[in-house]
């Protein structure tokens, strides 16, 4: 089949949906299938002499479009190479803080029926919903979370998509009360898992300063590691006290790492910890390769989610570690829905509740499974979905 996705941007390490959307992409190329990905609202383009940038990554094609430009020209320029290309389905990435400052799509909507017409079978997946839907919420938080709610309403009644998706048990219960029907279906990881498992370099690491850790003596370090953004409202208690537990009962050494962006607040956050636990030793790898990443991931005891348990379905960094067979420890869950909506759990036994003592699990024994890139197993799943569904009434219908 020729299959187009929809993103807002497509800067390779840059934006999380357009990561995904490209190991979706590259995943289904190596199935077999023609892929096209078109960035509509591409932020890391520097000016309009970049207006359309060809690529070709794994056999995938990119048609990359500024953001610098009018809305209805980056229309235009995305409708023209659609119907270059013929799409046998068209997957659009709903994520509205990429398509608008204020993640506000209505001046997207007045334009998206041109885009409707150059494919019949489309399908959403719903990366973000609405702002202000948690208890506690701000008064403009919930105004805003109200347009939002209206604008991507209409985006779905325009597509009119056979198949409709989101990440999260949270997500799909709040698109029921706005009349959506969603599955949800897991995030892949966009890392690839790396077959080198790079011992000798996190040896390296996890020791002292050209003093590296003797492979025989691994066990008696306990390493663990954020990877990318930690969040503002992101708290080490009451996990970090179960770490020194741990410690006190295996003798191990504690050594958090962080690799990848933390931003402004984690930066600020991650200071304070080398001076709150001066027990634990703190590592801050900074940006790596994805080759890097791999074996970072590989080579860790645990991985620290900085996203609340509610939300965490949504979060690719927690993705790559699943794809990496590392148990996550999952320290918030400070969101709670306004409404009250049937929630399954994250099924994933690897995904560890970590907002009392944990340390039990540690000693024992935390659960681990073989590396596995996932994003193949969602490619075929999105074609057996695909070729399902081409008789499923659209939505709105």
């Amino acid at each position: 089949m020729n299959i187009a996705f929809i993103v807002s941007s497509a800067e390779p390490g840059k934006d999380g949906v357009g990561d995904y959307a490209r190991s979706v992409a590259a995943a289904l190329r190596k199935l077999g299938h023609s892929v096209l990905v078109v960035a509509l609202n591409d932020r890391w383009l520097e000016g309009p002499s970049a207006a359309v940038v060809h690529g070709d990554a794994d056999g995938v094609s990119l048609e990359r479009i500024p953001s610098c430009l009018p809305l209805p020209e980056r229309i235009d320029q995305a409708c023209a190479r659609l119907k270059a290309f013929r799409p046998d389905w068209v997957s659009f990435q709903m994520v509205c803080y990429g398509y608008h400052r204020k993640g506000i799509l209505f001046g997207l909507n007045r334009h998206l029926l041109r885009l409707a017409a150059t494919c019949e079978n489309w399908q959403v997946t719903f990366h973000e919903l609405w702002i202000g839907f948690y208890k506690g919420a701000s008064l403009k938080h919930r105004l805003v979370g109200a347009l939002q709610r209206h604008s991507i309403r209409g985006a779905t009644r325009i597509l009119r998509p056979r198949l409709l998706e989101t990440s999260t048990p949270v997500f799909q219960a709040l698109l029921k009360t706005i009349g959506i029907t969603s599955a949800v279906v897991p995030l892949p990881g966009n890392i690839t898992v790396n077959p080198d498992l790079g011992l000798e370099w996190f040896l390296e690491v996890l020791g002292e300063q050209g003093s590296p850790v003797a492979a025989e003596r691994r066990s008696e370090h306990l390493a663990g590691g954020f990877f990318g953004a930690i969040y503002p409202n992101w708290e080490p208690e009451p996990f970090f006290s179960a770490l020194r537990k741990v410690a006190s009962k295996t003798g191990q050494k504690v050594t958090i790492f962080a690799a990848g962006r933390m931003g402004a607040a984690g930066d600020q956050i991650w200071n304070r910890l080398a001076v709150s636990y001066p027990d634990f030793g703190f590592k801050k790898l900074g940006e790596l390769s994805a080759a890097r990443i791999s074996q970072y991931l590989r080579n860790l005891d645990f991985g620290i989610a900085a996203t609340a348990w509610l939300l965490i379905g949504k979060s690719g960094a927690t993705a790559a570690m699943l794809d990496h067979g590392l148990p996550v420890m999952v320290t918030r869950d400070d969101y709670k829905p306004r409404q009250v909506l049937q929630l399954e759990p994250p099924a994933d036994p690897l995904l560890i509740p970590a907002d009392q003592d944990v340390s039990a699990r540690f000693i024992t024994g935390l659960p681990r499974r073989a590396p596995h890139n996932s994003a193949a197993d969602l490619a075929v799943e999105l074609v057996r979905r695909m070729e399902a569904s081409r008789s499923v009434p659209r939505f709105g219908k």
